[in-house]
C-alpha cells in the first residue's frame, strides 16, 4: 500500500505505483483521509469504510502536513512492514530537532540556535559574525529562509518571520557554498543518488523553486557523512541537503520522502522497492517462525 496526503496523488506517488506494478505487485494507492484504524483482540488493523484492510507492506509520503495519517501509521507500524516510522519522520520535519540528533551522532552540521527572543538572536550573531541565516524550524523548499547581513537587517527579518507565529532558527552561513548545495538520497542507509542544486543568480538559497539540478559525484567522505546521517536520523528513505565547505561536508537538513525529479538516469523506485520487499520477506519469516514455536514446544514436551 502507498499512502499519501490529501488531494490527488502527485507524480512521485504515481511513478512509484507504476514501478510496483512492473514488479508484479498490486499497489493500493490511497490518501490517509480515507483510512481508519480498528482494534480487536489481535491488535490494531487498518480499515476502509469499517472493513479490514489487509496489506503486505506500506510506503508513505506523509509528514507534518498529514499528522492524522501518521497517527494511523503509528498504530499499526509494529505489525506491518513499512518505510519510515512516525518518530523519525516527525523529527526530520523539525530542523532543530534534526540538528540536535545529528550533532549527537557526530554528523557535521552548521552551528545552529533556537532563538525565542531578540537578545538570544543578537548574541548568536555577535558570537559567530554576520551574515547569518534565519529560517523556520519546519520550512520547506526554501520558504521563510533569509540572510541577515547586519544588526538592523537581523531584527527586521526576524520580525517578519515571527509575525507568522514562528520560532526562529539562526544558523552559521558558509559563504563558499552560497547558492549551491547537494541533495543526496539514501535508501536503507546507503547512498543511491546525488545531484547538485544551484539557485537563481543572486540568491544564496539553492533549494527553492527554479533551481537547476545536475548529477554530481560525491567523495568517499561525503558518502560516509550522508550514510551516517541516515543511520542517525533512522530514516529508511531519506534525502539530505549537504554543503561543501572549506572544512568538509556539512548536513543542512533531512527529508523523509525525497522528490524523484532531477535525478536523471537514476530510477529511485528500484532501491525503494528492493528495501520494502526485503522488509516484507523478513517480517514473513518472523511470522512463520512464531507460528512454528507452539508446535515445537508440544513435540518436545517443553513448557
Amino acid at each position: 500500500m502507498i499512502i499519501y496526503g490529501e488531494g490527488a496523488p502527485n507524480c512521485d506517488i504515481t511513478f512509484l505505483a507504476d514501478g510496483a506494478r512492473l514488479r508484479g505487485h498490486t499497489p493500493l494507492v490511497v490518501p490517509w483521509t480515507e483510512l481508519g484504524v480498528a482494534l480487536d483482540d489481535t491488535g490494531p488493523y487498518l480499515c476502509v469504510g469499517g472493513e479490514p484492510l489487509h496489506v503486505d507492506a506500506i510506503v508513505h509520503q506523509m509528514s507534518t502536513d498529514a499528522v492524522g495519517g501518521l497517527a494511523l501509521l503509528s498504530a499499526v507500524e509494529d505489525r506491518v512492514p513499512h518505510l519510515n516510522s512516525t518518530g523519525p519522520v516527525l523529527r526530520s520535519a523539525d530542523k532543530f530537532a534534526t540538528h540536535v540528533r545529528l550533532a549527537a551522532h557526530g554528523v557535521p552540521t552548521p552551528v545552529t540556535a533556537l532563538c525565542p527572543n531578540d537578545r538570544e538572536l543578537r548574541a548568536f550573531a555577535d558570537a559567530y559574525g554576520y551574515p547569518v541565516v534565519l529560517k523556520q524550524p519546519d520550512g520547506a523548499r526554501g520558504s521563510e529562509v533569509t540572510l541577515a547581513r547586519h544588526p538592523a537587517e537581523l531584527l527586521e527579518r526576524a520580525e517578519s518571520i515571527r509575525r507568522r507565529g514562528r520560532t526562529l532558527l539562526v544558523q552559521q552561513f558558509f559563504a563558499e557554498a552560497a547558492g549551491c548545495n547537494h541533495r543526496v538520497v539514501a535508501v536503507g542507509g546507503k547512498v543511491v543518488a546525488a545531484v547538485e542544486q544551484r539557485g537563481r543568480p543572486g540568491d544564496f538559497r539553492s533549494n527553492g523553486p527554479g533551481d537547476v539540478c545536475r548529477p554530481v559525484e560525491l567523495t568517499a567522505e561525503e558518502i560516509e557523512v550522508v550514510e551516517r546521517t541516515a543511520r542517525a536520523a533512522e530514516l529508511d528513505l531519506m534525502s539530505a541537503d549537504m554543503l561543501r565547505t572549506i572544512d568538509g561536508p556539512v548536513i543542512l537538513e533531512t527529508n523523509s520522502f525525497p522528490n524523484f525529479g532531477g535525478f536523471d538516469g537514476v530510477d529511485l523506485r528500484r532501491p525503494i522497492l528492493d528495501l520494502i520487499e526485503a522488509k516484507y520477506a523478513e517480517h514473513a519469516k518472523h511470522i512463520e517462525a512464531a507460528r512454528a514455536r507452539p508446535a515445537e514446544r508440544i513435540l518436545t514436551g517443553q513448557p
